[in-house]
Parts: structure tokens; C-alpha cells; sequence
């Protein structure tokens, strides 16, 4: 174990201060514009210009599973990583940047707010209905990054890590219930800065601690051949499961918060199709970290690939530029967790209490309520931490996968299949959640076959079916 009290200095305690200390006051500066109604808590008031949604696009897109997980990647799997996961991640992106943010803001209702709004608008309430409490199971997901964030804080401070896990949440949880997405979109541009630099430092000490990137590829090959190959020994089943994991974005719901909150299509075009590219950067630089961390402390590395990470963050960087980089972590943590508290409360609230229980619920009375909701959801998820304690690099792979699987079909279609009907939508995501949870934990992916790649096929066949048998009736009650 490495005590990392002993290399955290004043200096780094300064930037970490003052990044608390930023981030509560826009918070506290934001609470009344956010406060006006649903809209412009939610979506902005659907303001944000390319600047911004370049900050916001990419603070949402970069967790901590982009920097801890995607380390602890780097340190077992090694540099296949990068071929199986960010460059597939990368390509598949593009059409959600080009064609479908746009069209997406561009072409909806301006009721249109929630991805369950969007679903109610492309097929039924029912299915806005089974949306929304599919959408509930991202809390895991974000006990996930918190956990991340909770657990620097304990290593560099030597608190109790729920206690870090409580301050880190209690944060969140109060600049988001003030500020909602207008304060999310200064917070995140800050955030998106903190990040680029720490990412630049990071890559920087490493080429200079190692003499060249070329010495950490060279041991991690003598340690393991596979680190080093594109495709890092595993079975083409564990290979397309990974590339498939990519297209979790299309079915994630901050992605088409984004899209609501941007001024124009056009702008998302530009701002996204930027992301992408400093993503891919960032992401390498994070895979390189933990091969790093795993040939400088193989011992680590072999029982906590977070704890090798930190240690070679810790030993490449200088006082003060650590603070910096955990403040990196901290902002990746908070941009992607204060924004799905902020989806957790519209769901809530908004989808399931004011869509199907108290619709006359005013624009105000919405407002509190999400708070409200996100308080709660705050605790919750500060407890599902206890799910996470051996590190995070699987919840992407269940929660995200879970996403696609269900998610991503009914959405798709619904945007671009001319044939669809409210039949197809509803099933099709309903059948597919059940599909997910008994293809995944009662079947134990029979035959190897990935559960997001089962699901998908089995999603896309149940809504082309029930399209075809319900499209005819559809147009005869139309007429």
C-alpha cells in the first residue's frame, strides 16, 4: 500500500479548495435563472452556443470511467483498449454528431424536453412510461464514478472513504438542485479546461519519467505479450461486445439533454464533432497511464489497478499539478454524476409524477420536486457505492450495455423508420429489458454471445415484426 498523504502538499490542497469553492458558488449564482420553469432548468432554456457545448458535450461524454476506468483497462488489457473500444467509440459517434443530435433538435416539439418526452412523442405515454423506469438504473452507474472520485479523495487525505463518498455526493447534489442546467454548463466548460491541461501534464510527465512512451510498451510486453496487441488475446465474442458497448451514447440521456439545450443543429454539428477528437486524445493518454502504472508497480497493479494509477500519476507529476489532476478527476466525476442527478430528478418528476400522476402540477411546483428528487437520489447513490468497492471498470460494461440493449433500438427506429408504430416502440423496448436481464444474469450469455449484441437482434427483430402486423391497422384507424 502507498500512503499518499505524504506526497500531497499545501499547494495541491489549494486547488482542490478552490475548485469546491468555484463550483458552489456558480451554484449559488445560477439558482434563480434555473428556477424560472422545467425549461430552463432542464434544457437551458435551450441557449447554449458552440463554446459551451463543446465544454458541456465533453464534460458529459468524460467520466471517471474515462480516466480510472479506462486506466484500469490500460493496466490489464492494455493497448487493445484502444482498437476494441475508443476508436470503435470514436466512428460510431459521428452520426450522433452529424445527423441525429440535429434532428433531434432541430425537428422535435419544444414540449419535447426528456428522452422519455421523446419517446412519448415518437410512440405512446406507456412507453414514455417503461422508458422512464428503465432510465432509473443509471444510479448504479453513477455510484460507480462516485466511487472513483470518493476513493482519490480518501487516498490523498486519509479520511474514511464514505466519508469522502458523503462529501463528494452532498456537493453534487447541492450546485446541481440549485443551479440545474444552466449552472451544469459553466461548471462543465471549467471542467473541460481542468481536464485538457491535467490530461497534457499527465501525458508530458509520463514521456519524461520514462524516457519516451516507447520503454512502457517494451516491459509491458515482457510482462504480457497481449498488453501490447490490437487485440489483446481476447475471443472475437469479448472483441465485439466492447465495439458494440460503443454505441451506448445513441441510448444515453445526457446526450439528448445536450441536444435540447443547444441552440441550433447546426451548432451541434461543430461542438460534438470537436469532442470527438480531444476524446480520443484524453482516452489514450488515460490507456498509456495504466500500462504505466502496471510496469512501474506490477505488485499494485495486480490487486488495485486504481491504486497503481494513482501512484504513477503521483510519482510523474509535481506538487500542485497532482491537485490539479485529482481536480481533473473530481471534474469528471461531478460533470457526468450532477448531470444524470439532473435526469434522475426530471425522470422522476417530470416523466412519471407530473406525466401520469398529478398532471396539473405547476411549472414552479415541477421545479422543487426535482430538487427535491435529487437530494434523495443523491443518498441513494452515495450507498450504491458499496457496489463498486472493487473498482468500476465493469459498470460501463453492464450499465452501458444494459443502455444499448434496450435503449437503442426503439430510439433509432423511431427517428428514422418510416413504418413505425406505437406497438413496435412499446414492446420492442419492454421484451428487450426482460431479454437483457435473463440473457445476462439467469442465461450467463449462452455461447459466448455478448448480451448487447443478443438483445439488439432480438430488439430489432420484435419491433420490425410488430411494425409490420400492427402498421396496416394503424392506418386504417387513421382514416
Amino acid at each position: 500500500m502507498i500512503d499518499f498523504t505524504k506526497m500531497w502538499s499545501g499547494l495541491d490542497w489549494g486547488v482542490i479548495v478552490l475548485y469546491f469553492v468555484f463550483i458552489i458558488a456558480v451554484g449559488l449564482t445560477m439558482r434563480r435563472r434555473a428556477s424560472k420553469n422545467m425549461k430552463s432548468y432542464f434544457v437551458a432554456a435551450r441557449r447554449l452556443t458552440i463554446p459551451v457545448l463543446i465544454g458541456v458535450g465533453a464534460a458529459s461524454w468524460i467520466d471517471s470511467w474515462s480516466i480510472v476506468g479506462l486506466a484500469e483497462c490500460g493496466t490489464t488489457m492494455g493497448i487493445c483498449i484502444l482498437f476494441i473500444y475508443v476508436i470503435p467509440n470514436t466512428i460510431l459517434r459521428l452520426p450522433l454528431a452529424l445527423w441525429i443530435g440535429p434532428l433531434v433538435r432541430d425537428k422535435m416539439p419544444d414540449w419535447v424536453i426528456t428522452m422519455p418526452d421523446l419517446m412519448q412523442y415518437m410512440y405512446s405515454k406507456n412507453t414514455k412510461l417503461v422508458m422512464a423506469m428503465g432510465m432509473l438504473c443509471t444510479i448504479l452507474y453513477e455510484a460507480a464514478l462516485l466511487t472513483a472520485g470518493g476513493q482519490v479523495i480518501s487516498y490523498v487525505t486519509g479520511i474514511n472513504m464514505w466519508v469522502a463518498f458523503a462529501i463528494l455526493g452532498v456537493i453534487i447534489v447541492l450546485y446541481t438542485s440549485l443551479s440545474g442546467m444552466f449552472g451544469l454548463a459553466v461548471t462543465d466548460m471549467v471542467q473541460f479546461v481542468i481536464m485538457s491541461i491535467a490530461a497534457g501534464v499527465l501525458c508530458f510527465g509520463m514521456y519524461t519519467h520514462f524516457d519516451g512512451f516507447g520503454t512502457i510498451f517494451q516491459q509491458a510486453h515482457e510482462i504480457n505479450p497481449n498488453l501490447t496487441s490490437p487485440s489483446g488475446g481476447l475471443s472475437v465474442m469479448e472483441i465485439l461486445s466492447w465495439a458494440i458497448g460503443a454505441v451506448a451514447m445513441y441510448a444515453n440521456s445526457q446526450s439528448y439533454q445536450r441536444f435540447g439545450s443547444s441552440k441550433s443543429g447546426g451548432d451541434i454539428k461543430v461542438s460534438y464533432s470537436c469532442i470527438m477528437l480531444f476524446s480520443v486524445v484524453f482516452s489514450t493518454v488515460m490507456v498509456l497511464a495504466g500500462m504505466a502504472a502496471l510496469v512501474q508497480y506490477p505488485e499494485i497493479a495486480a490487486q488495485s489497478p486504481s491504486q497503481a494509477f494513482w501512484a504513477i500519476v503521483f510519482e510523474t507529476l509535481p506538487i500542485g499539478l497532482r491537485g490539479l489532476f485529482v481536480a481533473a478527476l473530481l471534474s469528471a466525476v461531478m460533470s457526468t454524476v450532477s448531470a444524470d442527478y439532473l435526469i434522475a430528478g426530471a425522470v422522476v418528476v417530470h416523466d412519471i409524477y407530473r406525466g401520469f400522476i398529478n398532471k396539473n402540477l405547476s411549472d414552479r411546483g415541477e421545479v422543487i420536486a426535482t430538487k427535491v428528487v435529487i437530494a434523495i437520489m443523491g443518498i441513494v447513490i452515495i450507498f450504491a457505492t458499496y457496489f463498486w468497492q472493487d473498482g468500476i471498470s465493469k459498470a460501463y460494461y453492464y450499465i452501458g450495455g444494459f443502455q444499448v440493449a434496450a435503449f437503442f433500438v426503439p430510439l433509432m427506429f423511431g427517428l428514422f423508420y418510416k413504418k413505425k408504430t406505437p406497438a413496435a416502440g412499446f414492446w420492442s423496448l419492454l421484451l428487450a429489458i426482460v431479454m437483457y436481464m435473463v440473457w445476462q444474469f439467469a442465461l450467463q450469455c449462452p455461447a459466448g454471445i455478448p448480451t448487447n449484441l443478443a438483445c439488439i437482434i432480438f430488439s430489432i427483430i420484435t419491433y420490425i415484426v410488430i411494425s409490420k402486423v400492427t402498421y396496416k391497422e394503424n392506418k386504417q384507424l387513421e382514416a
